[in-house]
């Protein structure tokens, strides 16, 4: 097996081969770690949310009780207002969901679902559902087209203007998906290849192979720290610039 054909592997989604009644099943790995990730979220949340007089359960309600605190305030009502207050169950949803897949990457035997850019377009497209959402809500149809038009637009500059900030918006939400699968993907290949360094430089010289094992596992361990604060990072920059985008378009000017 060459170098490609291990960053493949290990990179890019596999697909298993189940068929049910001559109907091919498309479960695939990232399909497994997307409902893990779900199960495990519904169960831990639940649990949590029945309350207990043990100290793991104080803690983990006092955390959870935090943790929403922290969406609702550091990110939903500055940059939404009053009128995000009802859609806060789904930022804190969509904040958990990714940090946890991000997470399930360095899990082993497990891959990091958001590094496939179909799964990061469907969130996307579900954050962008609700920023149309909230236009039509908080303005109506006709007051939601007319925020694609700045104050102050002249009239001639209507039918150049309207549809370039229609796709502005497009773009908004196609970045975040982008941005998501540009930086786990980069990640988790730089992760690959220091491992891989080891074997190529082992395979030319063993002493050299040994030797390269030290800094390259120095660098491996720093780099996994390295994912764990991207893997937040990237489920915050995600929550904030969907709570930002939908705030635009309630809070129009």
């Amino acid at each position: 097996m060459d170098v490609a054909e291990i960053l493949s592997h290990h990179i890019l989604d596999s697909h298993w081969g189940w068929t049910l009644n001559g109907v091919s099943l498309p479960i695939t790995t990232h399909t497994v770690t997307l409902l893990s990730v779900s199960v495990i979220l519904l169960v831990l949340l639940h649990w949590i949310s029945r309350g207990g007089t043990s100290t793991l359960k104080r803690l983990l309600t006092a955390g959870a009780e935090e943790y929403v605190s922290f969406i609702r305030d550091g990110m939903v009502l500055p940059n939404m207002g009053e009128e995000g207050r009802g859609f806060l169950p789904y930022f804190c949803t969509l904040f958990l969901f990714i940090l946890f897949t991000n997470l399930a990457g360095l899990i082993p035997n497990m891959k990091t679902a958001t590094s496939n850019i179909s799964v990061n377009a469907a969130l996307a497209l579900c954050s962008g559902g609700l920023i149309v959402y909230c236009g039509l809500k908080f303005h109506g149809l006709v007051g939601f087209l007319k925020g694609f038009i700045p104050s102050g637009t002249p009239g001639w500059l209507v039918p150049l203007i309207f549809p370039l900030e229609i796709i502005s918006t497009v773009i908004k939400v196609g970045v975040l998906a982008l941005r998501l699968f540009a930086n786990m993907l980069a990640g988790h290949m730089v992760l690959i290849s220091l491992l891989l360094m080891i074997f190529i430089i082992g395979k030319l010289n063993v002493a050299a192979g040994v030797g390269a094992a030290v800094p390259a596992m120095g660098l491996e361990i720093f780099m996994t720290l390295l994912e764990l604060l991207v893997a937040f990072l990237q489920a915050y920059v995600f929550t904030l610039l969907t709570s930002i985008f939908a705030g635009s378009v309630i809070h129009t000017h």
